[in-house]
């Protein structure tokens, strides 16, 4: 079996495996099966071919950045304790006197180090995707007017319903704190749409490279709405002029949670789609590129041809210039007969 093909049935796999860890929260195994499939693209990216060398090494560097923000996410990683649930209950005044905070320090301490880890997770990704722009807009524009107008449209759309949905969870958080914290989502959303809006004339024949950047797209934009909703959530029980009161719950296990398994295997399949569809935009301009080269050296060929010609004409030449010189011999020869 080609090695291309043993790559891209081992990231599949592993992909698929990630997925499905997810569903019955299994992050550790997660996380492993989303790096090995990321790390089995890289490689299968930097394999020779007819795509251009700066292409294939920024999707490598990409696939790779996002591979290593997988792995530095299982390092962070909590041991697994014995009980999933946590019931955390919270003191304060009745009689409207201001609390020193809602909500015990430590719990807020490692709250605060969760929102951190999220940040560094964010930049990391950013840098990925930034690695993955350079890719795209590294390959030759086409002529595919309505996949471009369509693609330009959909990042319009996916930024505008990112920016809303964040400010939808910031809620009466301020909006420069939720700046200072999530400018490495924002941006990694706004590189998004920017590499969203270039694959539409960039696309191959089958579209996968705008299908794997709306995918990346959607997926930044989740994660913008994330990490606001969490600071938000963080600044408010924080403050510490809120009051709050003793509350009791019930935990209920409803079954394993689809979403997070859904966006597990979208945030594989984007990376994936857009590295396969940028190695084939790119293949194809270098098969015509090869073509060309054919053709011009036909047309050497036909010169060479040509220069053969040149050469049979130059000894017909030589050959009229000895019959030439014959002919001036006889002459000679007769000369003197006729005198005589």
């Amino acid at each position: 079996m080609r090695p291309r093909r043993v790559l891209l049935l081992a990231s599949v796999l592993a992909g698929a495996l990630s997925a499905l860890a997810t569903l019955f929260d299994e992050s550790r195994m997660a996380l492993q099966s989303g790096a090995v499939a990321l790390a089995a693209l890289a490689v299968l990216a930097l394999l020779p071919n007819t795509t251009a060398g700066r292409v294939r090494v920024a999707l490598a560097a990409g696939l790779g950045l996002l591979a290593l923000v997988m792995v530095l996410e299982l390092r962070w990683l909590p041991e697994p304790s014995a009980t999933s649930q946590l019931l955390v209950p919270s003191y304060s005044p009745l009689d409207g006197s201001p609390a020193p905070s809602p909500h015990p320090s430590a719990l807020l301490d490692e709250w605060q180090e969760g929102i951190d880890r999220n940040r560094a997770v964010q930049t990391g990704e950013l840098v990925g995707l930034l690695a993955l722009a350079y890719a795209v807009a590294a390959l030759p524009p086409r002529r595919r007017t309505r996949r471009a107008l369509l693609a330009r449209i959909l990042a319009v759309l996916v930024l505008v319903a990112a920016l809303a949905e964040a400010w939808g969870d910031l809620r009466d958080a301020p909006l420069t704190g939720a700046l200072g914290v999530a400018w490495s989502a924002l941006l990694a959303v706004l590189v998004a749409a920017v590499v969203l809006a270039l694959s539409g004339a960039r696309s191959d024949r089958f579209g996968l490279l705008p299908l794997g950047a709306l995918l990346v797209a959607g997926v930044a934009a989740v994660d913008l709405g994330h990490l606001v909703g969490t600071w938000s959530s963080w600044w408010w029980f924080a403050e510490a002029s809120r009051n709050a009161y003793l509350t009791y719950g019930v935990a209920v296990d409803t079954g394993p949670d689809i979403s997070p398994a859904v966006e597990a295997a979208v945030a594989l399949a984007g990376p994936a789609l857009l590295t396969l569809g940028a190695l084939r935009a790119g293949q194809g301009n270098g098969d015509r590129g090869n073509a060309g080269q054919g053709d011009s050296g036909r047309g050497n060929a036909g010169q060479d041809d040509s220069g053969r010609g040149d050469a049979v004409a130059a000894d017909g030449d030589e050959h009229d210039g000895r019959d030439n010189y014959d002919k001036h011999d006889g002459p000679d020869d007769t000369g003197p007969a006729e005198s005589t």
